[in-house]
């Protein structure tokens, strides 16, 4: 009597065999999503702070390079190749992700956000075997002023798109990131 009761079943009581084989049973697909679901979020996480550190990189490039009172004889899509390369080089870092989409613009907002169809922006999009195609152009070199104190500010946004390598969050998740910074003053 006493070893039934100190395996908790009543004295009147048949003993549970398998109890413990169900719970498992219910615990170990739990423990697995989460476990995968932790696997997805710290790649896309890591992601996320390789596109960030992208984008930054690149508007501080944006904001050194200026526009056309420091690059007289360059072309807007020259200096834009430059940026465009440099966002690539440092989102080569992002495993399970693709950059489809470069943005060099103006912000009008005043959290610096890219508005479609108000902020002048050229666009770069990018195809899956890495070739870059130009689209809308209406930030050209001359718009990015940089005579104190009216120095433009410049953006540069990412879009990528995420792939969860477990599959646990949903696929193709499309992300973006943006950076701004002042473009570079010309003293003088």
């Amino acid at each position: 009597m006493h070893a039934a009761l100190r395996f908790g079943n009543a004295p009147d009581r048949q003993p549970r065999v398998g109890q413990s084989l169900v719970e498992l049973a219910i615990l170990i697909p739990l423990l697995a999503l989460l476990l995968m679901g932790g696997f997805d979020a710290s790649i896309m996480v890591s992601d996320k702070v390789t596109s960030g550190s992208a984008v930054r990189q690149a508007a501080r490039l944006a904001a050194e390079l200026g526009g056309s009172q420091s690059n007289p004889g360059a072309t807007t899509a020259s200096i834009d190749m430059q940026i465009v390369r440099n966002v690539m080089a440092m989102a080569g870092g992002m495993t399970s992700s693709t950059v489809s989409e470069i943005d060099i613009y103006v912000p009008t907002s005043p959290d610096g956000n890219y508005q479609p169809g108000v902020d002048l922006v050229d666009k770069y999009f990018i195809r899956s075997d890495g070739s870059m195609t130009a689209g809308t152009q209406t930030f050209p070199l001359s718009k990015r002023k940089q005579t104190p104190p009216n120095e433009t500010s410049i953006g540069v946004r990412l879009v990528w798109t995420y792939n969860a390598p477990a599959g646990i969050f949903p696929k193709n998740m499309i992300l973006s990131d943006y950076s701004v910074m002042k473009a570079a003053p010309i003293l003088g």
